[in-house]
């Protein structure tokens, strides 16, 4: 089933809200590292059309986030946030709308919400979305939380600076670096950071995006599949390859059509990505 595919049935006369399809997780994190999960949301009834929708991301959760987590042994509740959404375009909050059979998926990082010096352990992580005034919980899945490495707690003291300045992981990520040298991309299989390396290295790297190999992306599986077909076919625009650009766009309207708008807006020539590399040719060039 894709995961736009109707789950029951809605009381016709009630307004048009919000079914949330599925939760994608990692079943292991590493505690200090981003906790990234991703959500897909669809209209209920599928041919509603929806606007004014908080837009979380992995750059930041607009308020529309809360976090159940329960230790999977004594049950007990360790984290319950609720959601304080402030949906107002004219205050700078990120918002999308639901166009008539459209979802969305979004990949968001959860780590903020977890207290400092939580125990290694098993825990069952439940999410939840506010879109006023709809509002929607996954179920609880079951996730591994586990203390960092040597290698791992050494990467963690070093980079503990640039975090406390930018506040949370999805801000170093976006952010550029505080010396404002290129962000360099040193990722392996496996590493916490992955997503946020490369995606910090598409942003602030020395490469343009025409140069960069997509072969960088190949480290990005697990909850980070869908998203990479959407770098790949990012990379593959700037290059102004058509032909792999549409195989990239294919995959993503066929196996995940919670991305089929970031490949719209690629195809509209809106790309965020592109359009931040190309201010930061400009820069370049001056």
């Amino acid at each position: 089933m894709s995961d736009c595919d109707a789950r029951g049935e809605r009381d016709p006369v009630e307004p048009p809200g919000l079914a949330l399809r599925s939760i994608d997780h990692e079943r292991r994190y590493v505690l200090g590292y981003p906790v990234h999960v991703a959500i897909t949301v669809c209209a209920d009834p599928p041919g509603a059309y929806l606007r004014r929708l908080p837009w979380p991301s992995w750059a930041g959760n607009a308020g529309a986030i809360g976090v159940r987590l329960v230790r999977s042994d004594t049950r007990e509740a360790v984290v319950q946030t609720e959601p304080s959404p402030i949906v107002l375009p004219e205050l700078g909050t990120p918002m999308f709308l639901l166009a008539p059979g459209a979802c969305r998926r979004m990949l968001i990082d959860v780590s903020s919400y977890l207290p400092a010096g939580l125990d290694p352990g098993s825990y069952e992580l439940a999410i939840v979305y506010d879109a006023p005034p709809d509002r929607v919980e996954s179920a609880p899945v079951p996730v591994e939380l586990a203390a960092p490495g040597p290698e791992e707690q050494r990467e963690l003291q070093r980079l503990a600076p640039e975090l406390a300045r930018a506040g949370s992981w999805g801000r170093w990520t976006s952010l550029p670096p505080e010396d404002r040298t290129p962000a360099e991309v040193r990722v392996g299989p496996g590493d916490p950071l992955r997503f946020n390396r490369i995606v910090r290295h598409l942003i602030h790297g020395p490469d343009a995006l025409c140069d960069i190999d997509p072969d960088v992306l190949d480290v990005l599986d697990g909850v980070y599949a869908p998203e990479a077909h959407g770098l790949r076919a990012e990379l593959y625009a700037a290059r102004g390859d058509a032909a792999r650009f549409a195989e990239q766009a294919a995959i993503i309207r066929a196996r995940y059509p919670g991305l089929a708008w970031w490949i719209e807006r690629i195809e509209a020539g809106q790309s965020e990505y592109g359009f931040i590399g190309a201010c930061r040719e400009r820069r370049r060039g001056q």
